[in-house]
């Protein structure tokens, strides 16, 4: 599929807050400016969701935000590894040798257990700032945004290349 990169790059821009800075593949360089102003879009879309679902106090608020912040700033770091696993894949793509589909493999895993580790990471920091209640709230909005993209992303990729397996007619002929 030789619009895949297109496509990819276009999803990434688009689906994904966790994109500039990246460790996007050579062949997605020219790309890394539009990568950065999109995100600098999605990142203040993002945060003004969150404060419209948490309706913080004050006091919420001066002690949530830079907590926030921080949260966001690791977040970006980790999703560094998402999009390396998708530009490389793109970059590849249909040509993926199974050296390379390990190297995905073992990324993306890593990707999805480091994002768990984060936001149990910052449970307990959120809780005492906003309570367990506008936490999980929180939380709420945050997976709902991360499968909004996911879905976007999943859309586009293809699943790996592979041969089909040939159809043989019941009883074996």
């Amino acid at each position: 599929m030789r619009r895949l990169p297109a496509v990819l790059a276009a999803c990434l821009l688009a689906a994904s807050p966790l994109v500039a800075g990246a460790q996007v593949n050579p062949a997605f360089a020219d790309l890394d400016a539009a990568v950065s102003d999109a995100r600098a879009v999605i990142q203040t879309e993002r945060r003004m969701l969150v404060s419209d679902a948490l309706q913080l106090s004050q006091s919420e608020a001066a002690a949530f935000w830079p907590l926030y912040d921080k949260y966001a700033a690791e977040l970006k770091s980790i999703g560094d590894l998402r999009v390396k696993v998708i530009t490389d894949y793109a970059a590849a793509y249909p040509d993926i040798s199974d050296e390379l589909a390990n190297q995905l493999l073992k990324d993306g895993l890593k990707y999805q257990g480091d994002l768990v580790k984060l936001r149990k990471n910052y449970l307990k920091k959120f809780t005492k700032a906003i309570g367990p209640a506008k936490t999980a709230r929180f939380y709420q909005v945050e997976n709902k945004v991360d499968a909004i993209g996911s879905f976007a992303l999943a859309r586009e990729i293809p699943l790996f290349p592979g041969k089909k397996p040939a159809l043989t007619p019941p009883g074996g002929r």
